[in-house]
């Protein structure tokens, strides 16, 4: 026969994972909290030269990118180069989804701040696909 101590412990572990069950289940959405997620990426071959010509502008002036990554993407003593030629160490493949989470969100245990100096997703974006490109499509770092 179980003793009362049990029962109540079974009824208290009871009580718990029903508690966490509403906690999970009732948790709001990201629309339901009133957060917009953030818009899709546009595919690579929606990137223009536009957006490689405002990345490449970014990524000499306002990200400041040129500062750890070197003037021509060759890495410093700082921070690895932009090349695939070299590998990636944190946008894996340097897929140009993860160039920009690695912009956007910058790298755990490095130099690599989330939106260096400020710079908006816009343009984050846009670095991403001057990255890109000089590794897929021949630009010119």
């Amino acid at each position: 026969m179980r003793s009362a101590r049990s029962t109540s412990r079974r009824v208290a572990r009871a009580a718990v994972l029903l508690v966490l069950a509403e906690l999970i289940l009732s948790e709001p959405g990201l629309a339901q909290r009133g957060v917009k997620a953030p818009p899709p990426l546009p595919d690579t071959s929606a990137i223009t030269k536009a957006m490689i010509d405002r990345g490449r502008v970014i990524y000499r002036g306002k990200g400041a990118c040129i500062v750890c990554h070197g003037e021509r993407m060759e890495g410093t003593a700082i921070a690895p180069p932009h090349r695939k030629s070299t590998g990636w160490r944190a946008a894996k493949d340097g897929a140009f989804p993860e160039l920009v989470r690695v912009i956007t969100e910058g790298v755990l245990r490095t130099v690599m701040v989330p939106l260096p100096n400020g710079i908006s997703r816009k343009d984050a974006i846009d670095a991403a696909a001057f990255i890109w490109a000089v590794n897929h499509r021949d630009a010119s770092p």
